[in-house]
């Protein structure tokens, strides 16, 4: 499946998720965001991480040209245009009668703001929400992919995260802390752990189910 953003990129299913392994020998962050996840699908793209994070605390009952959608998220209106395409296609918003609606019902959409809640809740700034600041780094939102395919409780050291994500060890070293401080990993000695049970991990797989099924649904509610 191509994306709706990309024209160079496919969903990461189980029927692509071997090719996508396949290129991970060679380059594991290349792989990740040829063959992207729900998650990095979401969040990949500027506009759309953009876009959305702005329409996390907007009236869900009004209706939004293409100039107010701009304005909220700061983007320019082609961009605009190009992130309401992919979040219709994952139920976020229905085009109404020459505007657009939230769609507060569609499961991506509320996965989203409940992780942006729950990033919130551990101390994130306050001069943005919580699901930009996890989102905004691609070293984040990367080694966030990768730590979504590690069994919760696994013990994995810098250079393991470094060699599953792709990212370099230094921004490994540099971020490691802000997932630590988010309770997506658990730091024990040299080594850390996957927070499974945690709120942020728990709303970072459910968003990234959500995105992966809808985009493949053929109707949204």
């Amino acid at each position: 499946m191509t994306l709706p953003t990309t024209d160079d990129a496919t969903l990461r299913t189980r029927d692509t998720e071997e090719q996508m392994w396949d290129l991970a020998e060679e380059d594991p962050a290349a792989a990740r965001r040829a063959y992207p996840s729900g998650w990095l699908w979401l969040t990949g793209e500027e506009a759309v991480r953009s876009l959305l994070a702005a329409l996390l605390d907007a009236d869900t009952d009004a209706r939004y040209g293409v100039e107010d959608l701009a304005s909220r998220s700061g983007l320019g209106e082609s961009a605009v245009e190009t992130a309401i395409e992919a979040l219709i296609s994952v139920g976020v918003l229905v085009a109404d009668e020459g505007a657009y609606r939230i769609n507060d019902c569609a499961i991506v959409y509320h996965a989203a703001t409940e992780l942006s809640a729950a990033v919130e809740a551990t101390g994130a700034p306050d001069d943005e929400s919580g699901f930009e600041y996890l989102a905004r780094l691609e070293s984040v939102r990367l080694m966030l992919d990768a730590l979504l395919d590690v069994d919760p409780d696994q013990s994995l050291e810098q250079e393991d995260i470094h060699r599953l994500s792709g990212v370099s060890r230094k921004r490994v070293w540099h971020h490691v802390e802000k997932l630590v401080d988010l309770g997506v990993v658990e730091e024990s000695g040299d080594e850390y752990a996957v927070g499974g049970a945690t709120p942020v991990v728990r709303w970072i797989q459910s968003l990234d189910a959500a995105v992966v099924g809808a985009t493949l649904a053929p109707s949204h509610p």
